[in-house]
């Protein structure tokens, strides 16, 4: 139940009444009070030394004096063995910090996946003045904030004793209670074994820490097992893969056997002999009735058996090779028998050659469709390029036309020309063109400057594209056609050629001598 009284001075039922005054003591007294503070640190003898690190003396007067260490008045050249008996102990116990690798468990509630927790720290003890601090290596989706479990301070044994935690407390293998959490040490190290084993209480030796159920499942990293047998399944199944044998790829590269089968109509059988495939063909026909399909089985290497093994562990000796393919023997592929009616001239030669077997001939042949002669090509409207429309001519589907990709490349130049209108037409008389020709694909473009007050239109003329020479037997133009002084018609318009640039006129000094 709550005081009715008022919380001042005189009025609390509970406070001291012999006390003669309530003011507040001061922060100062009250650090004189607490001893503990007070009470010079611990040293340590340390089984090495830390470097001084002396700090640069560009911008000194004068440079053989250390300017921001407690030696500031001390020559740098100068040594005294009596130094470090005046050092205090936070100098000499400076930079001097030991490393424990500890664990602890914590319960996990409402998880389906674990219990509890194995919560990895690390442990830094200073012995300058005895604080310590925790870091949590980071995990990836553990879930729980990490990093900087205990920033650096100092921190009193869970005895009640009032006493700070000094390095004697921490021992491997055994537990210590830090803020109520108990702690597992498993591990240290190489400079805090030293120092132990200098104080005369060596560590025992490490331990792995138990794992959790987080570690096992999610932070293990499966590493697979190289399957060279399925890769090079795959890599075959997608058109590539390694030739087992270089000799016979290099011996045999495009020799193929060639047969003539019969299942329920006439196929043809390519062996391929650089890699022992084998490919089915139809034989199509004009106005067979039948669906144009043109393989009835991909190139492949062919089992001798048709069988459900898992990919990949069919091996070199179970496929079929050329001794197997026999006359008057059928041949199953795939529970499908084919009767080999005959082989080509190659094939009878490897044979007889081969495996000393007289391979009879014959076999129905494809009927190589023979190209119409009676296509009649019409004349150019001047519309759009030349090559472009005679691709609808011969197929249904254009292709587009190639161009020379060499020439395309090495011949990034262009010659200019300054023309005139061959014409007695007074308005057309004083017209000025230039003729820009482009040797990477012998196109041409006709450009009219601009002439103020002329009351004609400037720009383009003629688009860029290739025209044909009229003069040269309807031939296209090349640079042969283009010579200043002569005529040229380029769709049907007469120009003068009067004059082109400097560089026009080093290019045909150089080509054309």
């Amino acid at each position: 139940m709550a005081s009715a009284f008022p919380k001042l001075p005189g009025f609390v039922p509970t406070q001291e009444i012999d006390k003669p005054n309530f003011r507040k003591v001061s922060s100062t007294k009250q650090e004189q009070n607490r001893e503990v503070n007070h009470l010079p640190n611990k040293e340590y003898a340390v089984p090495r030394k830390q470097p001084i690190q002396i700090p640069p003396q560009s911008g000194m007067f004068n440079p053989d004096y250390m300017s921001t260490t407690h030696a500031m008045h001390l020559p740098k050249n100068v040594t005294n063995d009596s130094e470090e008996l005046y050092q205090p102990s936070w100098v000499k116990m400076d930079r001097h910090v030991l490393r424990f690798s500890g664990y602890f468990k914590e319960a996990v509630v409402e998880s389906a996946l674990e219990n509890y927790r194995i919560r990895k720290i690390t442990i830094c003890y200073y012995l300058e003045d005895h604080s310590l601090s925790i870091t949590e290596p980071k995990q990836e989706n553990s879930g729980v904030p990490q990093g900087a479990f205990l920033k650096r301070q100092k921190v009193l044994r869970a005895d009640d004793s009032k006493t700070f935690i000094l390095p004697e407390d921490f021992r491997i293998n055994q537990d210590i209670i830090i803020f109520g959490k108990t702690i597992r040490l498993y591990d240290c190290d190489q400079y805090t074994r030293e120092f132990y084993e200098l104080q005369g209480i060596p560590q025992q030796p490490s331990f792995a820490p138990q794992s959790d159920s987080f570690e096992t499942k999610t932070m293990t990293k499966f590493i697979p097992q190289k399957d060279t047998v399925m890769k090079d399944y795959l890599e075959h199944k997608l058109g590539g893969g390694r030739v087992t044998s270089q000799k016979q790829f290099l011996e045999n590269d495009r020799k193929v056997l060639k047969f003539y089968v019969f299942s329920d109509i006439e196929y043809i059988l390519h062996y391929y002999l650089a890699d022992d495939t084998i490919e089915i063909k139809e034989i199509n026909s004009a106005n067979s009735g039948r669906v144009p399909f043109p393989m009835m089985l991909r190139r492949q290497k062919l089992p001798r058996k048709f069988s459900l093994n898992q990919p990949g562990q069919t091996y070199a000796e179970d496929f079929i090779r050329p001794q197997d393919i026999q006359y008057g023997q059928p041949l199953i592929i795939y529970n499908r028998k084919f009767f080999i009616n005959g082989c080509d001239q190659f094939t009878r030669y490897y044979y007889l050659e081969k495996f000393n077997v007289d391979f009879p001939l014959g076999g129905q042949e494809e009927q190589v469709q023979q190209e119409r002669s009676n296509i009649i090509i019409p004349p150019h409207n001047g519309i759009g390029d030349e090559q472009d429309s005679l691709g609808y001519i011969y197929r249904l589907q254009p292709i587009p036309p190639k161009k020379d990709f060499f020439k395309w490349v090495d011949n990034q130049v262009n010659l200019r020309f300054l023309a005139m209108f061959n014409t007695t037409k007074p308005e057309d008389k004083d017209r000025v063109f230039v003729i820009t020709f482009f040797l990477n694909d012998d196109s041409l473009l006709v450009y009219e400057p601009t002439v103020r007050n002329s009351g004609i239109p400037d720009g383009k003329f003629l688009e860029k594209r290739k025209y044909k020479n009229v003069n040269n037997n309807n031939e296209f133009f090349t640079p042969n056609d283009l010579i200043v002084g002569n005529e040229v018609v380029i769709n049907g318009w007469k120009f003068q050629l009067l004059d082109c640039d400097e560089f026009t006129k080093k290019w045909y000094a150089q080509n054309f001598k």
